[in-house]
């Protein structure tokens, strides 16, 4: 075995026996390089190994730390059921006759009839936020939003409450860097890697569009593989046009 190899291995053992935790740096490389008898540069090596496999995570000027742990769920924003350990805590739910930005991504004519409701809340499993979610609802499919939307994933919104079985969903992902409102929020450092994933919910029968939601993560949260699927899909209304809104973005436990 190499030399980092065996130094990767010894931190290894320490980040899964609980010596190293979240909140605090692990050693500085010379303080290891000195207690392990090698040269820093295998220290650097073993952990940027381990940066690779996702066990570490450097930030500039403060040290390395241990990554948190991934959220261990099939799909990152549509829940079917209640997770265990995972809480929801509520910001606003209020309908909105204002706000150009809710009418631009609904597609709503601005100054008509028809209004939004806008929920805001911020999800968290073992008391550690993994999402803010930024959620709009076209009132032509909601009619009324109450207290039992706060808790529920978004699949739930579209299929129970907006009466649709039978949905399409967009999906879009960016990197990053946190503003000082969302990471005091996430609980996460100004500037730090964040992802934003943007989502929309289509009724099937003629593609109108019932929810946008726009939701913000840490970036050492999650690990993401998006589907392989063929453009143009069999059945897509939209395959002559070359994207398909069948494409999404899961999340899967690493």
């Amino acid at each position: 075995m190499k030399k980092y190899e065996k130094v990767k291995e010894y931190l290894l053992e320490r980040i899964l026996d609980g010596t190293y935790v979240p909140d605090l740096p692990i050693p500085p490389e010379r303080e290891l390089a000195s207690l392990l008898d090698v040269n820093r540069m295998t220290v650097r090596r073993a952990v940027e190994e381990l940066m690779y496999d996702g066990y570490l995570i450097r930030k500039k000027g403060s040290g390395t730390y241990l990554t948190r742990e991934k959220v261990r769920k099939n799909e990152l924003i549509a829940a079917g059921e209640e997770e265990k350990n995972q809480a929801i805590r509520l910001i606003s739910c209020r309908y909105c006759k204002e706000g150009s930005y809710g009418f631009r991504m609904l597609g709503i004519p601005e100054n008509g009839r028809e209004g939004y409701w806008r929920i805001r809340r911020v999800r968290s499993i073992h008391m550690i936020p993994f999402a803010y979610e930024d959620i709009y609802l076209r009132e032509e499919y909601f009619k009324e939003v109450d207290e039992s939307y706060h808790s529920i994933g978004l699949h739930e919104m579209v299929r129970e409450k907006g009466k649709e079985i039978h949905v399409l969903r967009q999906q879009q992902v960016e990197a990053l860097l946190c503003l000082k409102t969302t990471g005091d929020i996430l609980n996460v450092r100004e500037g730090s890697p964040i992802l934003q994933i943007k989502t929309w919910f289509y009724r099937e029968s003629d593609q109108g569009l019932m929810l946008y939601c726009r939701s913000y993560h840490p970036g050492d949260t999650y690990t993401f593989q998006s589907q392989k699927i063929a453009i143009g899909c069999e059945g897509c209304d939209l395959a002559s046009s070359g994207v398909c809104i069948r494409s999404s973005v899961r999340v899967f436990d690493s």
